[in-house]
């Protein structure tokens, strides 16, 4: 290849380069509006009085949905749901997870295998046969019974992440401590632990995201009491129609707690995503 072959090359190369660089940022803006566009549209319809073509803006939805339409009990469950669940299945999960990275056993992929298995079940084919136990042993429709549903679809998502982030924490550092005299628990809780904060709050919050958000398990097990924000929804389609407004204003009730963890915890859910990732 001559001097002046190569040279022609190296220009179609970064124009092409640059042709690549402007597709990918138009499709890419391309999908983050069509990703946006619903949520604005659900905002706008919750500030925006049915049937008015003036720019004003209201929140009697939100006034209704918490009056007229008792939401208040319903984000209660979804916080105490959500939360207690969270925190059980952390709780129970991380240790599980720190064992499985760290403790050398007989089949211990088998059993990290199976905890994967339990996801891979649809909540539809779950639902029934919990619906009948729920009956049978009457704890349909209270909280508690959904606090121990949603611990148990959360804990092997803790145990499987967490042990990705403790996989990447050197094994020396617990070599250190028992040399130095420290029980394996003490290992976990003093040394490990806070090391894999970021990976921890990632976790967690992904608990918190997956419960908040849980619509099959809530609406098949619920009727009044217990009932959470995204099954809560489905009262507002109505044999008069849809209440477009109201409902608007429940959706927003239910997306809004989410973005602001989702930013309060950005700083986060970064290094915690970068932690567990193959280097």
């Amino acid at each position: 290849m001559t001097a002046k072959t190569a040279q022609g090359q190296r220009p179609r190369a970064g124009a092409y380069r640059r042709w690549s660089n402007h597709v990918l940022t138009v499709l890419m803006v391309a999908i983050g509006v069509v990703w946006a566009a619903p949520t604005v549209w659900v905002v706008w319809a919750s500030l925006h009085p049915t049937g008015s073509d003036a720019p004003v803006v209201t929140l009697q939805f939100f006034r209704q949905v918490f009056t007229d339409y008792g939401f208040f009990p319903n984000l209660i469950n979804s916080v105490t749901t959500t939360v207690l669940s969270t925190a059980l299945a952390v709780l129970i999960g991380t240790p599980a997870a720190y064992a499985l990275a760290r403790i050398p056993f007989r089949r211990k992929e088998a059993v990290t295998f199976g905890l994967l298995v339990t996801r891979m079940a649809p909540p539809m084919l779950i639902a029934l046969p919990l619906f009948l136990l729920a009956r049978q042993f009457k704890v349909y429709d209270t909280v508690w019974l959904l606090i121990l549903i949603y611990t148990a679809v959360n804990l092997s998502w803790v145990v499987f992440m967490m042990r990705s982030y403790f996989s990447d924490i050197p094994a020396e550092l617990d070599e250190a401590a028992a040399v130095d005299g420290a029980s394996r628990w003490r290992t976990y809780w003093s040394v490990v632990l806070p090391i894999a904060r970021p990976g921890l709050v990632a976790t967690a919050t992904f608990c918190f995201i997956t419960s908040w958000n849980e619509y099959m398990f809530a609406v098949a097990l619920t009727s009044v009491r217990a009932i959470t924000l995204p099954a809560s929804l489905t009262s507002f389609l109505t044999v008069h129609g849809l209440l477009m407004g109201p409902m608007a204003a429940a959706s927003v009730t239910v997306i809004v707690p989410i973005m602001v963890l989702a930013l309060w915890m950005q700083k986060h859910l970064v290094r915690g995503m970068a932690m567990g990732a193959v280097k």
